[in-house]
């Protein structure tokens, strides 16, 4: 049985996770990780070059020799195993499940804020506390996204959680109880 890019981005860095914990790089390795995806999200042939059979083995491993000469001992010899796994395709998924990981294990939590103007500082800061109190979480990574179609209120969006405060879903409410009745 075949398994999926994120099946393998689990299996994987979940490994490194263990490896990096023993070595107590766990930081340095969570950002060669974040410096290896933007490469490949910046450079998406690199990931068709690196598991295609377009090009040699040789050109290839020229190609791995100069991206893992970026990173540190740990993560070049990372690179080096994906590699001759033919897993190269996979490093995305493995460097979003390793994020993850890190996250989980850090009490750390992505929240998508709609409103349907800008907040200022305060006001992020504001809802950071909330979410970490109502998630007990230690740190809260917020992201602002600007939609007039609300018409007011707010939508907290945590993992696959939804707090939806918004004036549009009030009146859908309303519409659907005056519906029924």
């Amino acid at each position: 049985m075949k398994l999926s890019k994120k099946q393998v981005g689990k299996r994987y860095s979940k490994a490194l996770y263990e490896v990096a914990e023993e070595q107590k790089s766990i930081e340095e390795m969570l950002e060669d990780l974040k410096s290896l995806k933007k490469v490949y999200e910046d450079n998406p042939s690199l990931s068709f070059a690196l598991a295609g059979r377009s090009i040699s083995r040789t050109e290839k491993l020229k190609i791995l020799e100069t991206l893992k000469s970026q990173f540190g001992e740990l993560m070049q010899d990372f690179l080096g195993l994906v590699f001759d796994n033919n897993r190269m395709d996979c490093i995305i998924d493995i460097a979003d499940a390793f994020i993850e990981k890190y996250d989980e294990a850090n009490g750390i939590v992505e929240a998508v804020v709609t409103t349907t103007i800008d907040i200022d500082d305060a006001q992020a800061e504001s809802l950071k506390s909330v979410i970490k109190q109502r998630f007990s979480v230690n740190k809260v990574n917020l992201t602002k996204i600007v939609d007039p179609s609300i018409i007011g209120g707010v939508i907290i969006r945590v993992g696959d959680q939804v707090v939806d405060g918004s004036v549009v879903k009030r009146f859908n409410d309303i519409k659907k109880t005056l519906l029924v009745n």
